[in-house]
């Protein structure tokens, strides 16, 4: 209470001082601004009476002499008046009265505003050091109470305790010699009984243990005796037999880096010069992933797929071919939202996407072999799709342009040789895409293809012509 009758001496302090202020200025204010309402006092005026009348007394006429010159611009008034005298200002800086005058408004008007908006200010800043400390109060009132209603709580139970106790040795006191024996007995007869039970909880828990190790001895034996079919049928099949020993085959030959090769999901690319044999191997390429790895061939683009190259495509049975340019285009589309389409479904099968003469493609289609080029680079391994192309060889006419940092970081690149254009060679050089043990990336190895690596043989191999492999 005190601080608030405090806050309000100083409120009514600063009211009487602003009061008295504003009083002062307005009063300045309303006195300097009256000279701004007499004419005489402003302006030059002139004395004038008619030329027929007599000028004198009530028949002079006083006007504001920039206004009468103005009237006297007309000639029948100029004719009819005769001027008797000009009368200058009475006083010539009734302007900057004026001016005062308005200046102590003002300031009466910007005093009032600052007292009102600072009073506000700290009325409300008053209000919440209130709510503050009425909110301390109570809480401190509030802990109070809790305090003394535990303590109160806790006297009244030990004081229980202490007259329990003392009635239990009053009680004590009075017993005869007899009852005093009768409850000693009593006492060791049920501590023999809690230990009785104690031992018949122990027993009981012996006999669960026991019995749970004999259910899992029994368990184990019939898992040992189950287990044993299950390795007998574990013998491999023909098909199976076919698949390891290609498979061994291809990581026995120079370091197994033609199972690195066939079993990555990088985009992988054959170029060279005509008759270097890039169809047959991309054929023999396509059956071991198709065998070996359980993966179909989902797209065959090449325009010449029923026809030269036939004899290398009838082993694939591919499920869609596309031939002539405008399914190729369609084809190329349909292909890049099946990518799409697999990466969200997140699956575990593989496929694989065959494109031949991917240079030729692209002058044929145009911008949508190179996008569909691009999109090659990332989605076909979250695809799971192996992506197998020929064309001509590394260059942006080749590819599409702006990809040769990705090409590097994204596909194998192999290319095949031929001595007259028209036999293949079996040397082969990796211009890049493979690594070392360490992860360093290999450009330029150079290798050879093994003489059963081509798409007749592979086939025979699961067709009842298996290949020897050591020949």
């Amino acid at each position: 209470m005190q601080e608030i009758q405090e806050f309000n001496q100083q409120i009514v302090k600063q009211r009487r001082s602003s009061s008295i202020l504003v009083g002062i200025l307005l009063a300045s204010g309303f006195i300097a601004s009256v000279p701004m309402f007499s004419d005489s006092i402003k302006h030059n005026e002139t004395l004038y009476c008619y030329v027929k009348d007599n000028c004198r007394g009530y028949n002079i006429k006083r006007g504001i002499s920039f206004l009468v010159d103005r009237e006297r611009r007309n000639q029948l008034f100029d004719e009819n008046i005769k001027v008797v005298k000009l009368l200058p200002p009475e006083d010539p800086k009734a302007v900057n009265f004026g001016l005062c005058a308005s200046l102590f408004l003002l300031s009466a008007y910007g005093v009032s505003k600052a007292l009102t908006d600072s009073q506000e200010k700290s009325i409300h800043s008053q209000f919440k050091l209130l709510k503050i400390k009425a909110l301390e109060t109570d809480i401190i009132e509030q802990n109070h109470i809790d305090l003394f209603s535990f303590s109160k709580q806790n006297q009244s139970e030990i004081t229980k305790q202490v007259i329990a106790r003392q009635t239990a040795e009053t009680i004590q006191q009075l017993k005869s010699e007899g009852e005093v024996q009768l409850d000693h007995l009593n006492g060791q007869l049920q501590g023999q009984l809690s230990l009785k039970g104690h031992q018949l909880q122990l027993s009981e828990l012996d006999k669960e243990t026991a019995k749970n190790n004999l259910e899992t001895l029994e368990t184990n034996r019939k898992i040992d005796k189950l287990s044993k079919p299950v390795q007998d049928a574990k013998t491999p099949t023909p098909d199976e037999q076919l698949k390891t020993s290609l498979i061994d085959a291809l990581k026995g030959h120079e370091d197994g880096y033609l199972w690195t090769i066939i079993n990555s999901l990088k985009p992988l690319w054959l170029i060279g010069n005509q008759g270097s044999g890039k169809t047959y191997t991309a054929g023999a390429i396509a059956l071991i992933r198709k065998y070996c790895l359980d993966a179909p061939i989902e797209y065959l683009l090449d325009r010449h797929a029923t026809g030269d190259n036939a004899d290398v495509w009838k082993f694939l049975q591919s499920k869609n071919i596309a031939e002539i340019e405008e399914d190729i285009a369609s084809t190329m589309q349909d292909n890049i939202t099946f990518w799409g389409n697999r990466i969200k479904q997140k699956p575990n099968d593989k496929l694989q996407v065959i494109v031949d003469e991917f240079t030729n493609l692209r002058g044929l289609i145009g911008e949508l072999a190179d996008t569909w080029f691009k999109l090659s680079l990332t989605d076909t391994r979250k695809a799971k799709c192996y992506l197998l192309g020929i064309t001509h060889n590394d260059t942006n006419s080749s590819f599409a342009e702006g990809t040769k940092d990705t090409r590097k970081a994204g596909m194998i690149l192999i290319q095949k040789f031929s001595a007259n254009g028209e036999t293949p060679l079996s040397r082969i050089v990796i211009r890049y895409g493979l690594v070392d043990g360490n992860g360093n990336n290999l450009e330029d190895i150079e290798k050879t293809l093994p003489s059963w690596f081509h798409p007749q043989k592979i086939h025979d191999h699961f067709n009842g012509k298996p290949i020897n492999f050591e020949d």
